[in-house]
């Protein structure tokens, strides 16, 4: 009873989570029984080992060398090779070494026992084992992965700089300017450029927070200026939108990296602006309470259902009615987050329902400005 609900649980709750293919990806049945053979091979040298130690000492239990085998069959093979192993090892001890010798059948209520935790033992490690393996090929997919974006990306930055560049002086040639082709034409390609440069950004800033990790150079900064940077940075998808900035008069300064949480206002900004219709309107706040200062962007777009209020800051998320209608790569707001986070705030979204619009809220705390400020007063 107690084997069969550790290999359900170690190998078939896993195939109803959907990890099946992963399993069959991982140890395909040919490799599968390789390890098992070359298992088996390892438990019968110990055994001999241990019937040759017999020899010359009373050997009480065996069962706690075959774990060995076990490791040796979840590390290489998985769970499954892991618990036949298991099995195989549990019939050699009871044969070989556990009286009656040469008989599976065991009498000594001690060595009863002893086989049965070997069995539960032998399965849980090899899960374990099993689970690093898992672990440790996945880090090294993800460092593959974000070594290859990366990569990928820094060698789109140059060419698409000078498509950028030459995009731009079209743009600005009065005989383009005035063509009723041509115009649309240059004016699609600009749009389409930044918005791939948007996406090549996200790409790299991901990278870096997943490899490098995030190190804020920290200053003194005023919210304001934080928030007509972040709108000048969209402008170019703010065009087809009212605008609409109020700033407290009575703001703090805060203590941030100005880069970061500019970047991650702009993603809640981007990210209003792709969700909403156009000419409806866009608010961007801020306002001080409860010990922060609160950067917040509004708009009546498509808004968000309960689920998506959390799921959203995850990396790639995309709801399947937004994944449909409105292009992106779902890493923007996981940036944000992710940015706001190492400066020492939080990020929060909350929504009416969906078709309501959404309200994305930056929260910075002001505690270490106002101390700031308080210690240049007393200088």
């Amino acid at each position: 009873m107690i084997l069969t609900y550790f290999c359900w649980d170690a190998s078939v709750s896993s195939m109803l989570s959907g990890d099946t293919k992963t399993w069959k990806a991982d140890a395909p049945w040919g490799q599968a029984l390789k390890v098992v053979g070359i298992s088996f091979l390892i438990l019968a040298v110990l055994t001999a080992a241990l019937a040759g130690l017999g020899n010359f000492a009373d050997i009480g239990t065996v069962t706690i060398v075959y774990v060995i085998a076990v490791l040796f069959a979840a590390i290489r093979g998985g769970v499954v090779p892991a618990v036949i192993t298991a099995i195989a090892a549990a019939g050699a001890a009871a044969f070989f070494f556990y009286p009656p010798l040469y008989d599976f059948r065991v009498y000594n209520p001690i060595h009863l026992i002893d086989l049965v935790l070997f069995i539960v033992v032998a399965v849980v490690t090899g899960k374990l084992a099993n689970d690093v393996r898992r672990a440790k090929v996945r880090e090294q997919a993800d460092a593959l992965r974000e070594a290859l974006i990366g990569s990928v990306s820094h060698e789109l930055r140059t060419p698409l700089a000078t498509i950028i560049g030459t995009a731009s002086v079209l743009s600005q040639s009065s005989d383009i300017a005035n063509h009723r082709r041509l115009a649309p034409l240059v004016k699609g390609l600009s749009e389409e450029a930044d918005r791939l440069d948007d996406h090549i950004q996200n790409l790299l800033d991901a990278t870096r927070i997943s490899s490098e990790g995030i190190r804020p150079h920290v200053e003194w900064i005023d919210p304001a200026d934080i928030i007509n940077a972040a709108i000048e940075r969209k402008s170019r998808l703010l065009t087809d939108h009212r605008v609409v900035v109020a700033v407290a008069h009575d703001l703090p300064m805060v203590q941030i990296d100005p880069m970061l949480v500019e970047k991650a206002l702009s993603q809640l900004i981007e990210n209003a602006a792709k969700y909403s219709p156009p000419g409806s309107p866009i608010a961007v706040s801020a306002e001080k309470g409860n010990g922060e200062v609160r950067l917040v962007v509004q708009d009546q777009g498509a808004g968000l259902s309960p689920g998506e209020r959390d799921r959203i800051w995850q990396r790639f998320y995309r709801g399947e009615w937004h994944r449909a209608t409105t292009k992106g790569s779902g890493l923007g707001l996981w940036v944000a987050r992710s940015f706001v986070t190492a400066c020492g705030g939080t990020i929060k979204a909350s929504s009416a329902g969906p078709g309501q619009g959404a309200t994305l809220s930056i929260h910075l705390p002001t505690q270490r400005a106002e101390l700031g400020r308080r210690l240049d007063t007393d200088d």
